[in-house]
């Protein structure tokens, strides 16, 4: 979905807040994941790169300061780190309740990493798809099946499965406690090699505390 459309979601009649992901309000798992059993095992986190420090970018499928992130502060990083293999980024769910889409849009994306990833690519379509979504206005189901068919080589019935049995539930449940362990309480928020970057939007400092980690 655009930035510009962003607060109201006409095509689902989902009105979401910049409250989901911002520290507003104390974060907690959303409904939908309770009673789910955390399996990190499930998917391996999609990355970029191959570098010995990781970042790790907690991140809302619904947050438009995600989308910022994800649009200008990553590529940025891909050309001052991740290209040279001096550090790997690695995408981590932790979807917070005020955007209803959140939990979709995250279990669609991972069916679609887990239909294209391989040994050497464990992110196979994810960040292609990721992009694409949000660029999107469509983000019902329907919707969302529809950019696998039409972004990746993943069939819509495929990403439609998984939305309806929830099927990669645990692995966003696996990653939100991650990041809920980690303390980490709104979106996005990175951790280089384990410690919080104050400003996620700073690569400068991104870039610094990688360096500093090597």
């Amino acid at each position: 979905m655009h930035r510009r459309s962003f607060l109201t979601a006409a095509a689902t009649g989902t009105t979401l807040s910049i409250a989901g992901c911002t520290a507003l309000f104390e974060a907690s798992l959303p409904d939908e994941l309770e009673g789910t059993d955390p399996d990190p095992d499930q998917l391996p986190a999609p990355s970029i790169g191959s570098g010995p420090v990781p970042i790790d970018a907690y991140v809302d499928f619904a947050c438009p300061h995600c989308h910022d992130f994800h649009e200008d502060v990553l590529p940025d990083l891909e050309n001052r780190l991740l290209d040279a293999d001096e550090a790997t980024y690695r995408h981590r769910d932790f979807p917070l309740p005020a955007g209803d889409r959140s939990i979709a849009m995250a279990n669609a994306a991972r069916a679609v990493q887990a239909e294209t990833r391989t040994e050497d690519d464990p992110a196979g379509e994810f960040f292609t798809y990721k992009l694409a979504v949000i660029e999107a206005d469509d983000l019902s189901d329907d919707g969302l099946a529809a950019i696998a068919a039409d972004e990746t080589d993943v069939e819509a019935a495929v990403v439609r499965d998984a939305l309806d049995a929830g099927t990669y539930y645990p692995t966003l449940a696996a990653d939100w406690q991650r990041g809920d362990d980690h303390g980490v309480a709104e979106t996005p928020t990175v951790l280089v090699d384990g410690d919080e970057v104050d400003d996620p939007f700073d690569a400068d400092a991104i870039v610094e505390r990688v360096r500093d980690a090597a």
